[in-house]
């Protein structure tokens, strides 16, 4: 099971026992405002969290919990899905935090540390990410850690996303 480590961030695979930390963020309409699916029922983020740990024990790139060193607290989700896009596999990275660790550069930091091991660990030569294309401070994140716009389309016909891409 991967797990990662930075200067203020433990990476690790999800408990159960991350559920209502985890709703609360995924529910949170700030926090999910430039989601593709929009904020997260009960059951949504129920599901979400058990194909997180199903993803992790099956040793499968996944979405990982983000845990402030400090405090201890689950603060966010960070990590690999596979997507399919216009019918080419890709494995995008990415990462949500709860609204009182915005502005911070956990997001930048997170996804260094995701990228090398993406490129040195799993000898990937290349992620995606989408990020939809109103998102400024979620495309700085990106363009930071090398990132760079490689297609732009319509999710679901009506939003507007981004696609960056980096390579090893």
């Amino acid at each position: 099971m991967m797990q990662l480590s930075t200067e203020r961030l433990l990476l690790r695979p999800f408990k159960r026992s991350d559920w209502h930390a985890l709703h609360q963020i995924l529910s949170d309409v700030d926090v999910m405002q430039y989601s593709l699916n929009g904020p997260y029922s009960v059951q949504k983020s129920k599901a979400f969290l058990e194909q997180c740990i199903l993803r992790s024990n099956n040793n499968e790139p996944t979405l990982l919990a983000a845990i402030d060193k400090h405090t201890q607290q689950l603060i966010g989700s960070c990590g690999f899905f596979p997507q399919t896009i216009q019918r080419v596999a890709e494995l995008e990275l990415g990462y949500r935090f709860a609204k009182d660790y915005w502005g911070k550069g956990l997001a930048t930091e997170a996804t260094l540390a995701l990228k090398r091991y993406a490129f040195n660990e799993m000898k990937l030569t290349r992620l995606i990410s989408l990020i939809n294309s109103h998102h400024i401070a979620s495309i700085r994140v990106a363009e930071k850690n090398k990132f760079r716009l490689e297609k732009k389309m319509l999710y679901a016909g009506k939003i507007p996303i981004s696609m960056y891409a980096v390579m090893r």
